[in-house]
This record gives C-alpha cells, sequence and structure tokens, in this order.
C-alpha cells in the first residue's frame, strides 16, 4: 500500500556544461491523476518527457515535478544575460526619452529589470543535452518519494486493519443484540395487549401474524452477512499488491449503505447505538482510505 502524499528529490551534475540538475517531486491525493511540471521556460518539451517518465509511478494523485538548473560556477545559469543586448537595450531606451523629452537615468533598479527581461537565450543548453543528467535526477527524486510513500501507506495500513478489527467487534455485537429482538417483541406486544385488557393467546393466529410480521421486517442477517463480507475484501484490499485506493473508498459507501440499512430496520437502543458507533469509526476509516493510492 503506498500513499497518495510524498516528498523526493534528487540532483545529478552535468560538468560538460558545468551546471547541475535538480528535480523535486511532490504528491497530494487527488481522485485522478494530474502531474504538473515546473522546468525552465526555455526548455519546450520536456514536461512531456517527464510524462513519460513517471508513467507507471503513480495511480492517482497530484504530482509536482519541479526541476532547476544551478550552475556550478558559482552564479545562477538561469540569471545570465547578453551584455551586447544590455547595451543594445540602453541605447533604444536613451534614445526613447530624448525623442520624448524624458529624463533618461541608468540605475540599478533599471539594470537589473533590464536583466530579468533580456536574459541570454543560450544560457541554457537545449535540455535534450542533459538528458542523462536530468533522467538521472529524476529517477532519484522518484525511488525517494516512492520510499516516503510506502512507510506511510505502512503506517495506514496498520491502521486500517485496526479500525476494521473495531468495525468488525461492533457488526458482532448487532448480531448479538439482535437475536433476541423478535422475542423481546413479542413480550411486548403481549404486554401491551394485557395493559389494554385484551386477553390473547400467545399462539393466536393474528398474535403469530403480527410477530412474523415484525420478524420479516426487521430481520437484518443479510446486511449482517453483507457486512462480513466487505469486511473481508477490505481488509485483502489492504495487503493487495496493486492500488486499491478507489476500491477502499467504493467499499466505504457500501459499509455506510448496510449500516444505514440495519439502523432503520433495528428498534432495540443497542443497536441504534452500535450503528451510530460503527458509522463514527467507518467515517476515520473513510479519511484514511482518501490518502491511500
Amino acid at each position: 500500500m503506498r500513499s497518495m502524499t510524498g516528498y523526493g528529490r534528487g540532483s545529478a551534475d552535468a560538468p560538460e556544461h558545468n551546471v547541475r540538475i535538480e528535480v523535486e517531486i511532490t504528491s497530494v491525493n487527488r481522485k485522478t491523476l494530474d502531474a504538473q511540471v515546473s522546468c525552465p521556460r526555455e526548455w519546450n518539451g520536456l514536461d512531456q518527457q517527464c510524462n513519460a517518465w513517471l508513467k507507471g509511478a503513480f495511480q492517482r494523485g497530484r504530482v509536482n515535478i519541479q526541476i532547476k538548473v544551478e550552475s556550478t560556477e558559482g552564479a545562477q545559469t538561469g540569471l545570465s544575460w547578453s551584455a551586447k543586448k544590455m547595451d543594445a537595450s540602453l541605447q533604444q531606451l536613451e534614445s526613447y526619452a530624448e525623442s520624448r523629452s524624458l529624463p533618461f537615468v541608468v540605475d540599478s533598479h533599471l539594470l537589473l529589470e533590464l536583466a530579468k527581461t533580456q536574459k541570454d537565450d543560450g544560457g541554457l543548453p537545449d535540455w535534450r543535452e542533459l538528458e542523462p543528467s536530468i533522467k538521472t535526477a529524476f529517477d532519484q527524486a522518484l525511488v525517494d518519494i516512492d520510499a516516503m510513500r510506502l512507510n506511510e501507506g505502512n503506517a495506514l495500513a496498520q491502521d486500517l486493519k485496526e479500525r476494521m478489527q473495531e468495525l468488525d467487534t461492533i457488526r458482532q455485537q448487532i448480531a448479538s443484540n439482535a437475536e433476541n429482538t423478535v422475542a423481546s417483541y413479542r413480550d411486548a406486544l403481549m404486554a401491551r395487549l394485557a395493559q389494554l385488557k385484551l386477553e390473547l393467546d400467545i399462539n393466536d393466529e393474528r398474535v403469530l401474524k403480527e410477530v412474523a410480521i415484525f420478524a420479516d421486517r426487521s430481520d437484518i442477517s443479510e446486511e449482517l452477512t453483507r457486512l462480513n463480507s466487505h469486511f473481508e475484501q477490505f481488509k485483502e484490499f489492504i495487503d493487495a499488491k496493486e492500488a486499491t485506493g478507489r476500491k477502499m473508498d467504493f467499499l466505504c459507501q457500501e459499509i455506510h449503505r448496510e449500516f444505514n440499512t440495519t439502523g432503520s430496520k433495528s428498534s432495540p437502543i443497542e443497536i441504534t447505538r452500535s450503528v451510530i458507533e460503527g458509522k463514527n469509526a467507518l467515517e476515520r476509516i473513510r479519511e484514511q482510505v482518501q490518502n491511500v493510492e
């Protein structure tokens, strides 16, 4: 079992270009797979390649991939600029200011803003030239985030097993309290008839018919059987090798449905309390399932 929440980081040097590639991958829960890639804007097409590398590593979740490039010579490669372009731009700005009779002062703020807009397109090599280094850093980040997702998945699996055991205990309590439901109803019916001074024999056809109708209407044996089946399936999903988060989420809906039906059919207060307790426990399970891939 893997959690959908994780963080991974990888890096690799490309000495022939004097740069270092850093890749960070983060993921959070989401019903479908949604991957977003952030990389230098000069590297068109790298996002598609990253999606191809990502294939198979995630079944669902929101995955954010951030790729950074750093100069190993002490400067940020992405912030380099062309001095010639800077000079040409300053001359153009000065000429424009003179033509409009505007004062033109070159200061550090203007130079910084101009440097940001005049970044040298040749400052970064084509990403395909760095692809082996990018792939190495990407794979390291994938291994890192997968280890984190597995560790959290193991913790989730243990927690879910304990919570499912709690649900099964509640199911057994409901089954135990349901055994005497019909007998209790029959005794209560006879007591009410006696209070109304209607002396009917317990074997009277009308009494037997009323008790039979109640027994049929309040029978929850099918619901308890389905609950047991759902619990067994859920436990199998916990130990499954493939991603089962969606299946677990579906089972939570079905378990909630069975608890609702059980509560509506049953009148004893003990069963009602158990149903409420079961729904509360199920809600805690559902919250955990939202993080399971």
